[in-house]
C-alpha cells in the first residue's frame, strides 16, 4: 500500500499542515493536478512545459513539513495559504480572539506546529508571528514580543486586520517599556477608518483603541477623560470581547466616580460577556474588577485560580497586586 500523501515510507506523517495538504487543497480547487500545473505555468514568468511541472508538484507532494523549494515558493506566490487554513491562522493571531485564553503552553504547542512549512514559507505566517507576540507580553518577555512584532511588519502584503493588530500590541508593547504609546495609537486611529474589517473585527479594535487610550488616562489620573472614552463606544452588543471591554471600562470609571452600586453591576455585566464569548482571562479581569469594586475576596480567589490554570504570568501579576 503506498504511503498516504505528505509523507515518506518509513516515517509517520508529520503532524500539522504539509505539503501535501496544501496540494490537496490546490487539486481540489483546480480540479485535478493537471489543471493546477497548467494554471501554474499561465501565471509563472519562465513557464516550464506542464509536464514537468506536475512532476515535480508530484515530488513536493512528499516533502511533509521540509523546505518546498522553487516549486513551493511558485505556488504560494501564486495561489497563497487556503482561506480557510489562513482563517485558522488569523485565529491565532487576533488578540481578540479566545486562542490568547488558552493555556500559555497549549497556545505555544499549538504555534510550534504552524509554523513550519508550507505556512513558514508564506506571507500568512505573519499571523503565527502575531500569536506568538502575544504569549511572549503574556509571558512579559517584552524583547521577545518586539522581534515577533518586528518581524511581523516586516512581512509584505499584509491584510488590514494584521495592520491593525500590529499596531495596538506595539501600542501595548510600548506602555509597558516606557515607549511612545499615543504615537502607536495615533497611527492606530489613522489606520481604522479605511480598513477592510468586518463588523466583529471593527468592533474589537475600536474597542481595544479606546481601552488603550483609556489606560494612559487613567494612569494620569484623568478618570473622567477616561470614562467618557469608553461611554463613546457602541451601545449594541456586536461581538462579546468588544462588550466586555466598554462595560469593564466603564464600571472602572463610574467606581472611581463613587458610584459603586452602579460600578459593580457593569463589572458583573463584564463578566457575563467574557463568559458568553468563551474568554476565560477575560472573565478573570473581570473578576479582579469585581473584587476591586466589591471588596470580594471570593471574587479575588477565583481570578488568581484562572490566573495559575492558565500558567499566565501578566494575569497572575495582576491578580497579585489586589488584596482581599
Amino acid at each position: 500500500m503506498s504511503p498516504p500523501p505528505g509523507h515518506e515510507t518509513g516515517h509517520p506523517p508529520p503532524a500539522g499542515y504539509t505539503w501535501g495538504d496544501y496540494l490537496a487543497a490546490l487539486v481540489e480547487a483546480h480540479g485535478s493536478l493537471a489543471s493546477l500545473a497548467w494554471a501554474l505555468v499561465e501565471r509563472s514568468p519562465t513557464p516550464d512545459d506542464t509536464q514537468s511541472v506536475e512532476r515535480a508538484l508530484r515530488r513536493l507532494r512528499t516533502r511533509g513539513q521540509r523546505d518546498g523549494g522553487s516549486y513551493g515558493q511558485k505556488l504560494l506566490r501564486a495561489f497563497g495559504i487556503p482561506a480557510p487554513i489562513e482563517a485558522r491562522l488569523r485565529w491565532m493571531g487576533l488578540y481578540h480572539s479566545p486562542f490568547n485564553d488558552l493555556p500559555i503552553s497549549m497556545c505555544l504547542d499549538q504555534l510550534r506546529l504552524w509554523d513550519r512549512p508550507p505556512v513558514s514559507a508564506s506571507r500568512a505566517r505573519l499571523w503565527v508571528l502575531l500569536g506568538r507576540a502575544s504569549v511572549e507580553l503574556r509571558n512579559r518577555r517584552f524583547d521577545e514580543a518586539a522581534v515577533c512584532l518586528r518581524d511581523a511588519a516586516g512581512v509584505p502584503g499584509a491584510p488590514d486586520a494584521a495592520r491593525v493588530e500590529i499596531g495596538l500590541a506595539g501600542g501595548y508593547l510600548a506602555s509597558r517599556t516606557g515607549g511612545d504609546v499615543e504615537a502607536a495609537l495615533d497611527a492606530v486611529a489613522a489606520l481604522l477608518p479605511g480598513a477592510a474589517l468586518d463588523a466583529g473585527d471593527r468592533a474589537c479594535f475600536e474597542a481595544r483603541l479606546a481601552d488603550q487610550r483609556a489606560f494612559q488616562r487613567n494612569r494620569a489620573g484623568d478618570y473622567t477623560a477616561a470614562l467618557a472614552l469608553y461611554e463613546a463606544l457602541p451601545d449594541a452588543d456586536v461581538h462579546p470581547f468588544a462588550s466586555y471591554r466598554r462595560d469593564a471600562g466603564v464600571a472602572y470609571g463610574l467606581w472611581r466616580a463613587g458610584r459603586g452600586d452602579e460600578a459593580l453591576a457593569r463589572a458583573r455585566r463584564a463578566c457575563d460577556h467574557a463568559g458568553d464569548g468563551g474568554y476565560t482571562r477575560l472573565r478573570a479581569m473581570g473578576l479582579l474588577l469585581v473584587a476591586r469594586i466589591g471588596d470580594d475576596a471570593g471574587a479575588l480567589a477565583r481570578a488568581r485560580a484562572i490566573a495559575a490554570r492558565l500558567d499566565d504570568e501578566e494575569l497572575r501579576v495582576r491578580a497579585d497586586r489586589r488584596r482581599p
